[in-house]
Parts: structure tokens; sequence; C-alpha cells
């Protein structure tokens, strides 16, 4: 009778009209990346047919047309002899002219360079290094505006790469300039990458690790990471395997390991954009999509997932480095660790040891007791103390991601609440492990600089029989709560 009440209690907790659960959580995760990809790709392409359509008025611009024949050949004429001061003059009035009528109409671009059908740039804007330089000569031949000039000059659009000149990522719009039927040479409207990237710095919709991005057909991010320190434009390469799949396939979902080594699920489109592609992509880790599935129907989920946690079997730790300078954390207190000690504490029965570590880096360790609010008590709150000192002085927002964080408990008292204080913080379930094992008590050794943790459980103290286990063979609390849902 009690085998049939627990079945029918299973059924009515993962019951469709319940919960969304295994395939209906990949679809209703995809329908979201694709909204914010879709509205992502209309804000890109409204300001590419701006930057277009400002690129393509300056091929009817008459005082651009104008200046760019006089400039031309009062740069001949300076390289055969001396120009008369007069019409240095005229030539320095236009030039100002030309520079109030870019910041009028043309500002879009950063630069705009006038080029003859040699490759000498006669004249830009800023007169930055490339001013009165030779494209097609030194190290300025090593750049795709320069090959596409010379190798395909009626094409319209260079994508984006380092350029030297600027000291930054640049794309470029080429407008011809005709005479009499031939080509005398390019407006070249130099365009930087900031305003494209500003449109991908937002996060609404895409909680902690998801992003959007765009990627270019040589696997390279072609904006900036929320989730990297690191400068990722041009710079962040992606996995070939990966981005080429998408590239072929075009446009659709996938669930990948993404450039972190994190389970991803991922929206994607590939974009045309000139005569060059660029892949779109929207992306989540799988963990936060878990963890959001559990923050949902956690009321539902805890009576049936905290039990499963102590199922796993003890397995004994791998050897760990001896170290004398060993802190002790006693009872309602933490400590922290990050100067090559190890950590420890003893006695924990009815009480709760918490780990939290940014491997190689620093752990906390905190020893609670039942007067602590994760018991329902009012003395302590130990983990919103733990937290409030990692993100005040010891991470950057990027890097929760990668902390670890181990709970190490004789009973289940507690970790139904320290798991939702814990995600409350902002962890995944998929960065907790509880170590738990009926006995009467635990003493709980800690590593930051391997990661390792060993408890040594007391199971009989009268008769001296213990039992030694490692954190490294416990399945996370995410993977657990995965097979609990039917996740795959």
């Amino acid at each position: 009778m009690r085998f049939l009440v627990l079945v029918t209690f299973v059924i009515m907790v993962f019951s469709p009209t319940s919960m969304v659960h295994g395939g209906a959580i990949h679809e209703e995760t995809f329908q979201r990346l694709d909204k914010i990809r879709e509205d992502k790709r209309t804000q890109l392409f409204e300001y590419l047919a701006r930057v277009v359509k400002n690129a393509n008025a300056i091929s009817s611009d008459e005082l651009m047309l104008e200046f760019f024949g006089i400039k031309q050949k009062y740069y001949r004429l300076k390289k055969s002899q001396p120009p008369p001061a007069e019409l240095r003059r005229l030539i320095e009035t236009l030039k100002n002219g030309v520079r109030a009528h870019y910041l009028q109409k043309y500002l879009l671009f950063y630069d705009i360079l006038f080029v003859d059908k040699n490759g000498d740039v006669f004249h830009t804007i800023r007169q930055q290094e490339d001013y009165h330089k030779n494209l097609f000569e030194g190290d300025l031949i090593k750049t795709s505006l320069a090959r596409q000039l010379k190798n395909h000059p009626h094409e319209r659009f260079v994508d984006y790469e380092y350029y030297s000149v600027s000291d930054e990522p640049s794309a470029f719009f080429v407008e011809p300039v005709v005479e009499d039927g031939s080509l005398s040479g390019w407006f070249v409207l130099q365009c930087g990458i900031n305003r494209i990237n500003n449109m991908f710095t937002e996060e609404k919709g895409l909680g902690t690790t998801g992003e959007v991005f765009l990627v270019n057909r040589q696997q390279y991010m072609l904006t900036q990471s929320r989730l990297s320190k690191d400068p990722s434009i041009l710079n962040l390469h992606l996995s070939r395997k990966n981005i080429e799949a998408k590239f072929k396939e075009r446009s659709g979902h996938m669930v990948v390991t993404d450039y972190r080594g994190f389970r991803a699920l991922s929206s994607f489109e590939v974009c045309s954009i000139g005569n060059s592609e660029w892949l779109l992509i929207a992306k989540i880790d799988e963990a936060e999509v878990i963890t959001e599935q559990y923050w949902r129907n956690r009321e539902k989920l805890r009576d049936i997932f905290v039990p499963e946690l102590r199922k796993q079997e003890p397995h004994p730790p791998g050897s760990m480095r001896v170290e004398s300078n060993v802190v002790e954390v006693d009872m309602d207190e933490f400590r922290k660790v990050s100067d090559n000690q190890m950590i420890c504490t003893y006695g924990v029965s009815t009480c709760t040891a918490i780990i939290v570590t940014l491997p190689e880096r620093f752990a906390y360790m905190g020893h609670i007791s039942n007067l602590d609010m994760v018991y329902g008590g009012e003395s302590t709150d130990l983990i919103e103390h733990i937290f409030k000192r990692i993100k005040t002085f010891d991470i950057y927002e990027y890097e929760r991601r990668q902390l670890t964080v181990t709970v190490v408990a004789n009973h289940l008292d507690s970790v139904g609440n320290i798991i939702d204080k814990l995600v409350g913080e902002g962890l995944l379930l998929s960065q907790i492990k509880f170590l738990c094992v009926e006995s009467e008590f635990g003493n709980v050794l800690h590593d930051y600089l391997t990661n390792q943790t060993l408890v040594e459980w007391h199971v009989d103290k009268e008769n001296g029989r213990k039992l030694r286990q490692g954190a490294a063979s416990v399945k996370p609390v995410g993977e657990v709560v995965k097979g609990l849902i039917g996740y795959k």
C-alpha cells in the first residue's frame, strides 16, 4: 500500500499539467532563445541598413565627389612640385568644410579614406597613420582592405579584422568613384565594431549564463563575451567543428559544449552581410536551464530529490597532499584560507558543514548549527555572510560560475533549505554537491588548491568503525535533478 502511495505521488509531481519536463524543457528553452536571437537580428539589420544607406549616399554627394577630384589632383601636384601658398590655403578651407560635412552626415563611420586607383590614400578625415600611405605597399598590403581593392575592386564590403592604424577591429564599406566611365578610386568608409558590440551587451532574458553574440567565418567572436574578462572580439576562437556545423546547417538548434567547457543550448542563424556571412548565436548553459526548472518546481521536487542525494555510494578519496598549516573552523563560524593552507572542521553531527571554493584561489568553510536560519533559527546566517564576503572581496561576477560548493551532513534536515539558499545566491545546481552518510558524526578536511574534500565518518564510535569519503565521486545536485525530471 505504501509503495502505491509513493508511485501515485511521483506521478502527480511529474504529471504534464504540473511541470515542464524532459524534451519539453528543450522546446521551451529554444523558443526563448529564438525570440532573443530574432530580436537581436532585427536590431542588427536595422542598424546595418542605416549604415549601407549612409555609405551609398556618398557616391552621389556632390561636395564629397568634388573634393575627391580636387584633392586627388592636389596630391599629385605636391608629388612633383611645391604648391602655391594660395592653393594650400584653399585646400585647407576645403578640408575644413569636408570635415564639418562628415560630422553632419557621416558620423556612423569612424573615418573616411579617399583612395586613388593605385592605392594611394590621398586624404582621410582623421589623418591617422594611413594618411598619405599606399594600401598596396608595406604593412598595409597585408590587410583585407588592400587585398579586396586590388583583387576585387568593385566589391562593396570588407569584413571586420584588426586594423592596426586605428588599433581596433574595423570593417569597410567601399564606394567606387568613376570618372568618364573608368575607375578613379574609392571612398572607403571605416566602420568600428563598437555600435554593433553595444547591441549585444544586453542581458535581458539571458539569466546568468546566457549570451547572444556574432561569429565570423574564421570562427572568431565579433562581439565581446559577457562571460569573459579577456577581450573576445577577434581574439576568442571558437570550436571549428561546432561553428562550421552551424554555418552548414544555416539555422536551427544545437546542444554543444561551449568555449568555456560547459554544455549549452544554442539557437543560431547565418546572416549575410554584403559578401560576408556572420553566425548569430543565442545560448544558455544547460545547468542554468535545469536550475530554473528546479526553482520553479522546488516545492514539488524537494521531497523527491533530497532523499535521492543520500543514495549515492560513498567512495574513498584519492591521495591528498600533506599540509601542516591547517585552519580549524568551530561551530557557528566560518573562515577563509588562501595561502596554501588546508581547512577543516570536526564533529559534524546535528549540524552541517559547507565549503565554498574557487579552485586554486581560496576556500571558505562554515560549520552551521541548528541555530542558523537554514534550520529555521535566527542566531546566524553563515551562508549569506560567506557569499557577501566572496562577492565583495574575492571574485568578479563572471567568476561565480567557477565556484564549487560541498555540503556535508549526516542527516537531511538542512539540505533542502541550503540548496535553495545557494540557488538564491546565484549558484547553479551543477555547482553543488551533498555528502551524506548515516553516522554518528563526520570530520571534514578540504584542500582548495586541488579542490579535494575528505570526510571521515564515524559510523560506530564505540567499535571504532570509520568510513572515509571523497567529494570527487559524488554527483552534483544538478545531475540528480536531471534524472528525476527526465532531462536528456
